[in-house]
């Protein structure tokens, strides 16, 4: 997908995973890494050990995709820090990073208008919103009904 999204918009999209950053910041080891490359370039970095993930891109792709939905802890939305963080002990970075890269490609590549023959596509997304949007409309229609039949009751009374 990276390198799909390279030859069709010369942007580098680079995942870097480190098992630990052995006390450097984050940042300042993504502005070493960075020194050498040509713009434009987005890097999304995890330093396994301290369980840090970070997002860096070059001057004026910020707004090609949304840092802040990526990296968010909230399962319905950030789609790297919820795998991490989940409680099961034996699951990988592996599934995180790779939800994390595809995101972050096709966000640029749909802000570009570029279609990815190799993106994987959000069709798990969509289904998962659909039941979400199903039922919390389900719970909606309930609770109103509950409230609905309290009042009425009162009424008659």
């Amino acid at each position: 997908m990276g390198s799909e999204l390279f030859a069709k918009s010369g942007v580098k999209v680079i995942l870097i995973a480190k098992k630990s950053g052995e006390g450097e910041n984050i940042l300042t080891y993504e502005q070493n890494f960075v020194k050498n490359l040509t713009t434009p370039y987005v890097l999304l970095t995890l330093f396994q050990a301290e369980k840090k993930v970070d997002i860096y891109a070059s001057a004026g792709l910020e707004k090609e995709f949304d840092r802040e939905a990526l990296l968010s802890p909230f399962p319905w939305s950030g789609t790297i820090i919820p795998l991490l963080t989940s409680k099961k002990n034996d699951v990988s970075v592996g599934p995180a990073l790779l939800n994390g890269y595809a995101e972050l490609v096709e966000e640029i590549a749909q802000y570009r208008k570029i279609e990815l023959e190799s993106a994987i596509g959000s069709a798990n997304k969509t289904t998962i919103n659909l039941v979400r949007l199903l039922i919390y409309g389900f719970m909606a229609i309930v609770v109103v009904l509950i409230i609905y039949k309290r009042i009425k009751n009162r009424g008659q009374s």
